[in-house]
C-alpha cells in the first residue's frame, strides 16, 4: 500500500486512539538510526513469499488448537508477534516474525537465531522495547506506521496481525490463509477489542486490494 493511501486511515487510528503522530516519527528515526548500516532484508523476505502460499499465525487462543487440525502444505510462514512462541514450542520456525516487540522476547530471538526474518515496527510507545531489543536481532526490516524515513518501510497496518497480512500481500504471496485470528475475543480489554476491530477492518481493506486472493 502507498502511504498515499494510508494516510488518511492512519490519520483516522490516531484520532482514535489518542496517538501522537510526532511520537511516531521519533520511534521510527530512531529505529532507522539503530538499523543504519545494516543489509536490508526486503529482498531475501521477498524471496520467501513471493509466488507462494502464505500462512499467517495469529496470537488467539484458538491457536494451538488450531494447528492441531491445519492440514500441511509447503507455504511461507509469517508469525505475528506473540504467535511465533507456539509455532516454536511445537517445532515450527517462522519464515517472518512481524512485532512492535511487545511479545515474549525470548521467543523472538529464538526465531532470529533460527533463520526468522524480524520485521520490527516502530510507533510513539515503543522507543524504549527499540533501544532494548533491536541491538540483540539480525535479519531485520524497519517499519512504521507514519511516513517512513530512509532505511524504514510503511506497508500498510496498525497491529501485528494486519501489519502481517499487508505485508505478505506486498511481497507478492499467492494467497493469505489466517490462522489464530479472533477477532471477537471477549477476554481482551476494552481496548484490546478496539485494536482487535481495527485489526479485522484492515485485514478485509488489505485483502480486498488483491481481490480478496
Amino acid at each position: 500500500m502507498q502511504f498515499a493511501a494510508w494516510e488518511p486511515i492512519y490519520h483516522q487510528l490516531l484520532e482514535d486512539f489518542g496517538f501522537s503522530s510526532a511520537r511516531d516519527e521519533e520511534g521510527a528515526l530512531l529505529l532507522a538510526g539503530l538499523l543504519q548500516g545494516r543489509i536490508d532484508c526486503l529482498a531475501r523476505a521477498e524471496r520467501r513469499v513471493r509466488g507462494r502460499d502464505a500462512v499467517i499465525y495469529g496470537n488467539a487462543p484458538s491457536l494451538d488448537l488450531e494447528l492441531d487440525v491445519l492440514p500441511e502444505k509447503d507455504a511461507a510462514r509469517i508469525a505475528a508477534d506473540g504467535a511465533a512462541e507456539v509455532l516454536l514450542r511445537r517445532g515450527i520456525v517462522p519464515d517472518i516474525l512481524v512485532s512492535d516487540l511487545d511479545g515474549p522476547f525470548p521467543a523472538i530471538q529464538e526465531a532470529c537465531q533460527k533463520g526468522a526474518i524480524i520485521v520490527v515496527h516502530a510507533h510513539g510507545d515503543n522507543l524504549d522495547a527499540l533501544c532494548r531489543y533491536v541491538p540483540q536481532l539480525e535479519n531485520v526490516i524497519g517499519t512504521c506506521q507514519c511516513r517512513p524515513p530512509e532505511g524504514l518501510y510503511n506497508f500498510g497496518g496498525f497491529t501485528d496481525g494486519d501489519r502481517s497480512v499487508f505485508l505478505a500481500s506486498e511481497l507478492g504471496a499467492l494467497s493469505i490463509e489466517l490462522v489464530g485470528f479472533d477477532f471477537e475475543d471477549q477476554s481482551v480489554t476494552p481496548r484490546k477489542r478496539k485494536k482487535l476491530a481495527w485489526a479485522e477492518r484492515l485485514i478485509k481493506i488489505a485483502l480486498a486490494s488483491r481481490g480478496g486472493r
